[in-house]
């Protein structure tokens, strides 16, 4: 299958994830007095910030600033970024590197009106970066808000399938990609994640049976002890068949015409990358399902049309038989943003909650049945 994968300079490829790594190491560190001059600095003057909700769309350095940055800063004044992948490639002519990894620090002041905890937060982050003359001009980051929450005592839905907790980063410590990569071996990790990603299309839609669920051919694809890590409100897997029954069949009950619709608020991809062992792809509102089927996230079903924003880093892995299997796959999905097109508004749940219970902090809501 050809993906139409873009050969790289590999220099600019490295001076392009190196420039990002530095940018946002300094947007981390910098005393907060020198975040504008930072920003200047490593963003176009009308760069383009997509955010996950509550951040959602922001244009200019200022709003990124005022929108995400500020926020982010006063919330864990002790922040320190770690990277598991740094990735880069070409897409449509676009320069792009991809980071997945954590922040981590001390919740000290509310974060969009999540509680501080006074404890330490490990929060997830996972972006696409597109640079045009040296600096980044539109950018794409995921923060799991709804495992903020989950972190400061507070959960709005139902018990996840999957297992929450920490996402690990990759089990052979190389996804910070920071010398040339072979080109066939780049080419192979996106040509293997887009085969797999057009044989889910390959679902004929209605309720999943072990027939309809075979017509995807996904055991070509996946590595018998894989691990599929997503967001908080579904948790993470291990192997085919967890991932099958804690995630893929629940998702296709509630949403069985995914990836059938297009129309409004419908766009492609924003990347597509192969690096190494490693592929990324994403889409901001690149998805569109009708969310007719019961109980995913414990919800019935609104049938109402959304659209998701969606983020896959993937690991590659090629045995000395030359059969490659896709072995770990991250998985951001902006959740709060697709339950707020159902009615679900899970920061107003949150608020609701906490103000009922008079509490002024995530602290004295957990105490507040021993006073």
């Amino acid at each position: 299958m050809s993906t139409a994968f873009t050969p790289v300079d590999q220099g600019r490829n490295l001076a392009n994830k190196r420039r990002v790594q530095a940018a946002w190491r300094d947007l981390t560190l910098a005393p907060l007095a020198q975040l504008k001059e930072v920003l200047a600095a490593v963003y176009s003057e009308d760069a383009d910030f997509h955010g996950t909700h509550p951040v959602n769309d922001l244009t200019g350095r200022d709003a990124i600033r005022h929108g995400f940055l500020e926020p982010l800063r006063h919330a864990l004044p002790d922040l320190e970024r770690r990277e598991g992948i740094l990735a880069g490639g070409v897409y449509q002519g676009r320069q792009l590197v991809a980071c997945y990894g954590h922040y981590l620090g001390t919740f000290a002041e509310d974060w969009f009106d999540i509680p501080a905890t006074q404890q330490i937060l490990t929060l997830r982050f996972c972006e696409a970066h597109e640079l045009v003359d040296g600096r980044i001009s539109r950018s794409y980051v995921f923060i799991d808000y709804l495992d903020v929450m989950r972190q400061a005592g507070y959960w709005p839905l139902a018990p996840s399938l999957g297992r929450e907790g920490v996402w690990q980063h990759p089990m052979t410590n190389d996804g910070v990609l920071l010398t040339p990569q072979d080109e066939a071996r780049s080419r192979r990790s996106l040509d293997h994640v887009m085969a797999m990603q057009t044989a889910m299309g390959w679902y004929g839609g209605g309720a999943p049976t072990r027939a309809n669920l075979d017509d995807m051919q996904q055991r070509r694809f996946w590595h018998p002890w894989m691990l599929w890590y997503g967001p908080a409100g579904i948790g993470s897997t291990r192997g085919l068949a967890n991932y099958e029954q804690y995630h893929q069949v629940p998702f296709l009950v509630a949403f069985p015409d995914r990836g059938k619709l297009q129309g409004k608020g419908y766009s492609g991809h924003f990347i597509r990358i192969g690096d190494g062992d490693y592929a990324v792809t994403g889409g901001w509102g690149h998805l569109l399902a009708t969310h007719s089927g019961v109980d995913w996230l414990g919800l019935a079903p609104t049938n109402k049309v959304v659209n998701m924003r969606v983020m896959d880093f993937y690991r590659c892995d090629t045995d000395e038989a030359g059969v490659t299997t896709l072995r770990e796959n991250w998985v951001p999905i902006d959740i709060p943003h697709l339950l707020l097109q159902m009615g679900v508004d899970v920061f107003g749940r949150m608020r609701h909650q906490f103000r009922q219970s008079g509490a002024s902090s995530a602290s004295d809501f957990l105490l507040r049945d021993l006073s």
